[in-house]
């Protein structure tokens, strides 16, 4: 064979070890390149691999390191918070017999206050003596130890609704900071109950406007034998309530307090006795939540 020829067969082969170890390399290189890929890169980014932030875990506070909510005053919205916070130096009570305390034991002395709670059409009357066991000087009483050194029982014998519509200057005077207004009983036995509902909204709104607060009292039921009602006295609560809802008024009733047929009542089942009067006055200290 000529010199100048290469003879093939005498070049030197490859090695196994050395393509072993390119093989490694390339992986290695595919390897590195993942990992930039996958934490490197998102880093630079602002990213985080989902799986590569570990969440702290979330702490409960323990009940005892949780503020006691603050403990919240008088409701001012009421009469027994305003009277609590003293707010309350005059109150006016507007009502029939069961108020003035009729047929009870000295109903029908003279005033031993010489107030005058109403004057006009209907003629001049003064008020209740002091000491007649109605449910109203037992509210006397208890409104004398609150502050209050104002207080009139203007409670006036067939007095209703329709006389306070159409001459609340009368009966109203000067107003109070509280006014109480107890009326339907003879309502009931004189007209329908949609005039007693228009009479009513009028005469409250009289009254509403001429106080800082009103309080309406639907009167206890009866079976009175003096007259003939109309309706029952349950209509007269649910007119009140209904009137006293939409305007805002404070309303508690009577209605149940009192046992027809038993001696809550005088004879004609209208009339409270002592007993019953002193129930009216628990129950309108106990439901408008007064001490």
């Amino acid at each position: 064979m000529p010199r100048h020829q290469i003879e093939f067969t005498d070049m030197p082969k490859r090695r196994p070890m050395q393509g072993a170890l390119i093989a490694l390399i390339a992986v290695a290189v595919v390897a590195i390149g993942l990992l930039v890929a996958l934490f490197i890169l998102p880093r630079l980014r602002g990213e985080q691999p989902e799986q590569a932030v570990e969440q702290p875990a979330t702490t409960v506070p323990a009940v005892e390191d949780t503020p006691a909510p603050e403990q919240s005053g008088p409701d001012l919205s009421t009469f027994a918070g305003q009277l609590q916070t003293g707010q309350v130096e005059s109150i006016r009570v507007i009502g029939d017999s069961i108020t003035a305390g009729y047929l009870i034991d000295g109903f029908d002395d003279p005033s031993d206050t010489g107030v005058l709670v109403y004057s006009g059409n209907e003629g001049e009357y003064y008020e209740t003596p002091t000491y007649v066991n109605c449910w109203t000087n037992a509210f006397r009483a208890y409104a004398s130890q609150q502050g209050v050194t104002n207080f009139v029982n203007a409670g006036i014998s067939g007095f209703r609704m329709q006389y306070l519509a159409e001459e609340p200057d009368a009966w109203l005077g000067d107003g109070a900071d509280v006014i109480v207004v107890m009326l339907g009983a003879n309502d009931a036995a004189k007209e329908s109950i949609e005039d007693f509902r228009a009479f009513a909204e009028q005469a409250l709104t009289e009254a509403d406007a001429r106080s800082k607060h009103l309080v309406v009292v639907s009167p206890p039921n009866n079976e009175r034998t003096d007259a003939v009602n109309l309706y029952g006295l349950d209509q007269i609560d649910q007119v009140l309530g209904e009137l006293s809802a939409a305007h805002g008024w404070e309303h508690i009733s009577m209605y149940d307090v009192l046992e027809v047929g038993t001696d809550d009542f005088f004879p004609d089942q209208c009339h409270p006795t002592e007993q019953g009067s002193a129930k009216l006055w628990e129950a309108f200290r106990t439901r408008l939540g007064l001490a």
